[in-house]
C-alpha cells in the first residue's frame, strides 16, 4: 500500500512539473509574440548606436578604449549576431530549436579573440536584443 501511495505521488509530481515546463514555454513565447513588437527596435537600437566607438562607454566601465581592431571586430560580431538572431526569431521553429539556435550563434562569437573586459562588454550589448526575443541571456550564455 505504501509503495503505492509513492508511486502515485511520484506520478502526479512529474506530471505537475511537466505541466509546468509547458506553461513555462507558452508564456516565454506569449511573451516573444509581445517582444516582437520592441524586437526590431532593440536591435535596429543596438546597431545605430556607438557603444563601442565611444570611449565615454569604456570609461564608465572603468576601461580605457580597446584598439580599433578590436572595436571594428565587437561591431562586426554584434551586427552579424543581431541578424542571425532577427533570422531565428522570425523563423517558425519551435521554443527549443530557437534556444538552440541562440546558443549556436553566441557560440559563433569571437570569444577567443577578446580579453575578459571586452567579452563582458560585448555579452552586455547582446543581452537586451536576447531579453527582447523572449529568451534569457543566463540560459544561452
Amino acid at each position: 500500500m505504501k509503495q503505492l501511495v509513492f508511486y502515485i505521488i511520484f506520478i502526479s509530481n512529474i506530471s505537475c512539473s511537466k505541466k509546468s515546463v509547458e506553461k513555462d514555454k507558452l508564456i516565454l513565447n506569449k511573451g516573444s509574440q509581445v517582444n516582437n513588437k520592441n524586437f526590431k527596435k532593440t536591435i535596429d537600437s543596438i546597431k545605430s548606436s556607438d557603444t563601442y566607438e565611444n570611449p565615454e562607454n569604456w570609461e564608465a566601465r572603468g576601461l580605457m578604449p580597446s584598439p580599433k581592431l578590436i572595436i571594428f571586430k565587437l561591431r562586426q560580431a554584434t551586427n552579424d549576431f543581431l541578424r542571425k538572431l532577427d533570422s531565428i526569431q522570425l523563423s517558425n521553429d519551435s521554443y527549443d530549436a530557437k534556444k538552440s539556435q541562440i546558443k549556436d550563434i553566441v557560440d559563433e562569437l569571437p570569444w577567443d579573440e577578446l580579453d575578459t573586459e571586452e567579452k563582458e562588454f560585448l555579452a552586455d550589448t547582446l543581452t537586451p536584443a536576447i531579453k527582447a526575443a523572449g529568451f534569457d541571456p543566463l540560459a544561452v550564455f
